[in-house]
């Protein structure tokens, strides 16, 4: 078993600059973003969690300032959408982590973007999420290095073929490479070494893909929670968090080493609720909150949140002043004098004087933070989608679903819904609830579409996690299509949940009309096992002409040129003969590339 680090205590966290009396110029502290995967509210021993061991994370949280009331999204890609942009999610068209609900809007700035621009060095190490092809990739988003895990977990279709946690292939800077180890101690590893090329000042976004699925991690790491009688799926779920502290320990210990840690800011944050593993019970710790990961209840909403820089900010202060994801571009804009000017209004608000003494100033005004679980099913009529897997916050009550309010003082489990008893608090929480979702409607109701013949971007590779439901067949789409191990056991001809296979296509917006060609296949280009169609026929449908293309036995890669418009389409592949059922299926995987076939 990995030994341990002993506690570090002397390392700095979020944003903060010196106050003007002892430095009248603003710092330029480095920045360590910290974001873990599915980490919820309880899971962590500084929590209140007696099972769980963190003892960096604990002595992380000792050396500076925590938010017990910090709000996320209930899911991944919108919690990461918020957090770069300032802005609530729905604003930049994120409302879901599939179906091309996940792609950050194009135009948008994110944090990068704003230290770049100031000077710094700009790396994310871990989960992006918000976009796989250009110019949706990182490294059009204001990063100028990007070491990434595919999708939103190993193994989901956009990550490398065959992924695990272990030994895995990573995407460097747009191309994909072997790495041995851990994937976790591989990002913090690599993290180190970029932050120690150079000494200008850094922003370094960690977003590790710890604990989510898929849970695999070294028995040394499950086994001491194995021992103390949890489930197994909890226990390695458990032991991804305890690895992912020691890491931070040692990333930690590292920068104090090297001097860097009284220059840098830290922020450790989780992304959503807790999964607890992805099939929570009864009684496991949660902080005392309802629902998980996925929940518009407070357990699918509230975080860690943790702000520790020593030098500037009280150690060991707890503060409960309710604070969102999209509060820390503020923040750190403040903190690190980066220019917003040119950003949309966010949502958010610096936390800074609060950060600066650990309490909540006497002029800090109450506000409200809308949540809503989105991921309504593609058609759902508009009309039912405000109220619905939704709540909003002020500081001391809850409304959720638009008819059950919970005083948070009282009942922070949230078992007794007061509406009832309290019609005008319910009325106005209802009312700035129906308010915000006016205001971001026109956004959330509309899917950024894949960008194609972007001058100098060249080919777009689009799978099957980013599939919008058929128009072809009206098929709905397939639950699990995103994940690689679901295409496996169909191509094995084992149905999943009485299916086959599926069908769906990818919302387009061809930027330069001409001949492109299409390369389908049944798995990436790069995958070390390539798997071949069986005899068939491979047909598109543009502007009421069809494009038919035959399909020999153990084709690999079928190629289609076709004619694209200038302009908005759908782009939906049909292949037909692969299905035992005789159903249509479709192009798990599809690059798009200028020109004609060569």
């Amino acid at each position: 078993m990995k030994k341990l680090l002993a506690p570090v205590f002397a390392f700095v966290a979020v944003a903060g600059f010196a106050f003007a009396a002892e430095n009248p110029k603003p710092s330029r502290p480095n920045v360590l973003l910290v974001m873990t995967d599915d980490q919820g509210f309880g899971d962590a021993g500084f929590q209140g969690n007696t099972i769980l061991k963190t003892p960096h994370l604990d002595a992380l949280a000792a050396s500076g300032v925590r938010f017990t009331d910090f709000l996320a999204s209930p899911t991944c890609s919108p919690s990461r959408a918020a957090l770069m942009t300032g802005r609530h999610e729905f604003r930049s068209r994120v409302t879901h982590t599939i179906e091309g609900r996940n792609i950050l809007q194009a135009g948008v700035p994110t944090m990068a973007d704003a230290f770049a621009k100031a000077g710094y060095r700009t790396g994310i190490f871990g989960k992006w999420h918000l976009g796989e092809p250009r110019p949706f990739h990182p490294l059009d988003r204001g990063f100028q290095h990007a070491l990434l895990v595919g999708g939103g977990a190993t193994g989901q279709t956009p990550d490398f073929w065959g992924n695990t946690m272990f030994d895995p292939h990573l995407q460097e800077n747009g191309k994909w490479k072997p790495y041995k180890g851990y994937m976790t101690d591989i990002f913090v590893d690599e993290a180190l070494k970029w932050i120690r090329a150079e000494k200008k000042p850094w922003f370094c976004y960690l977003p590790l893909n710890a604990p989510h699925v898929p849970l695999q991690i070294g028995k040394e790491w499950a086994k001491p929670y194995l021992d103390a009688g949890l489930p197994k799926n909890l226990a390695k779920f458990y032991g991804m968090i305890t690895n992912l502290d020691s890491e931070l320990g040692k990333m930690l210990a590292e920068l104090a080493k090297d001097g860097l840690d009284r220059e840098t800011i830290v922020i450790f944050l989780g992304d959503n609720g807790s999964a607890l593993g992805g099939s929570p019970r009864p009684g496991d710790f949660n902080g005392g909150l309802r629902a998980t990961k996925g929940s518009a209840y407070q357990g699918g909403v509230r975080i860690p949140a943790v702000f520790s820089w020593p030098e500037h900010f009280p150690a060991d202060q707890k503060v409960n002043t309710l604070g969102s994801l999209y509060d820390i571009l503020p923040t750190l804009a403040q903190a690190c004098s980066l220019d917003l000017s040119k950003f949309p209004e966010p949502d958010g608000r610096s936390l800074l004087p609060i950060l600066r003494t650990g309490k909540q100033p006497a002029d800090w005004t109450d506000r409200v933070v809308p949540t809503h679980v989105a991921r309504w099913a593609s058609g759902t009529p508009e009309e039912k989608l405000p109220f619905l897997n939704a709540s909003v916050r002020d500081q001391r009550y809850s409304l959720v679903n638009g008819k059950e309010l919970y005083d948070l003082e009282t009942d922070p489990g949230q078992k007794n819904n007061l509406a009832a008893a309290n019609p005008e608090i319910r009325d106005r929480l209802r009312q700035a609830h129906l308010d915000w979702w006016n205001s971001v409607r026109a956004e959330a109701m509309s899917i950024q579409p894949f960008l194609v013949g972007l001058p100098g971007v060249g080919a777009v590779d689009l799978t099957c996690m980013d599939w919008q439901p058929s128009r072809a067949t009206k098929e709905k789409l397939t639950g699990g299509t995103y994940e690689q191990e679901t295409l496996r056991k169909w191509q094995e001809g084992k149905k999943i949940k009485g299916t086959d296979g599926a069908i769906g296509g990818w919302l387009v917006d061809v930027k330069t009309p001409g001949i492109y060609t299409l390369e389908l296949r049944q798995r990436p280009a790069e995958a070390p096992e390539p798997k071949a169609f069986a005899n068939g026929v491979a047909r598109l449908d543009l502007a009421g002409k069809t494009i038919a293309t035959e399909i020999p036995a153990d084709t690999e890669c079928v190629r289609m040129e076709v004619e694209l418009p200038a302009g908005e389409l759908f782009l939906e592949p049909v292949i037909d003969g692969q299905r035992a059922s005789g159903k249509p299926q479709g192009a798990y995987f599809c690059r798009v590339i200028p020109g004609a076939m060569k």
